[in-house]
């Protein structure tokens, strides 16, 4: 795939991540009164947010992926996505908990199309550079810095993202911390694949 081909893919992935991201809100506050806070403490908002901004930087300045700390951005967001989908499929979309998707075309855009596609680019045109094991750990920062957050708004917010970060939803608190112990898990299981398959035959690392 040439260049210029590869970076317009990326901007119109982007481009189609954030007008679903704007038709979700628009919709969800004019039928629903979802508010500005509680749209975007949704994981889900937050990691197709997050891909919006790499694609868009990447797309205008391919080079930025020899830097290592673009590189562990788009990782992040990457194995953010991937979350996305995967606790999606297997536990939100099983029990019809939408997280606020109004229409089929925006639900497949973040919770699928864009997961798979972001995925499907670091696995196709991994970053020039070799990541070190603390970057494994970078990673797991945000998603359990959301955890604490949700936990501590929910109460106060009496409105949590998800069904299962609800203690009345999760059969109590021990609920809640065993499928939070479970989503980390996963987290940490993408994030040692994405870590691999990008060192994987590298030489030293590059400094950025």
């Amino acid at each position: 795939m040439g260049t210029t081909t590869h970076r317009a893919l990326r901007l119109a992935l982007a481009s189609l991540l954030a007008v679903a991201l704007a038709a979700q809100y628009i919709i969800g506050s004019t039928d629903s009164g979802l508010s500005f806070i509680n749209f975007f403490s949704y994981f889900t908002v937050l990691s197709n947010t997050g891909a919006v901004v790499m694609l868009t930087m990447l797309a205008a300045s391919p080079q930025r992926d020899g830097s290592l700390a673009f590189a562990t951005f788009r990782g992040a967001v990457s194995v953010y996505m991937a979350v996305t989908a995967l606790v999606y499929i297997t536990i939100l979309y099983p029990q019809l908990a939408d997280v606020a998707v109004p229409e089929p075309w925006i639900d497949l855009s973040i919770h699928v199309a864009g997961p798979v596609l972001i995925v499907a680019d670091w696995l196709y045109d991994r970053p020039p550079v070799r990541f070190p094991t603390r970057t494994l750990w970078i990673w797991l920062v945000f998603p359990a810095v959301y955890l604490v957050y949700s936990l501590i708004r929910g109460p106060y917010a009496v409105w949590y993202p998800y069904p299962f970060l609800d203690p009345d939803e999760s059969g109590g608190y021990g609920g809640v911390v065993l499928w939070s112990l479970i989503v980390l898990v996963v987290t940490l299981a993408f994030a040692v694949l994405f870590y691999w398959w990008c060192n994987r035959r590298r030489a030293e690392p590059v400094s950025g």
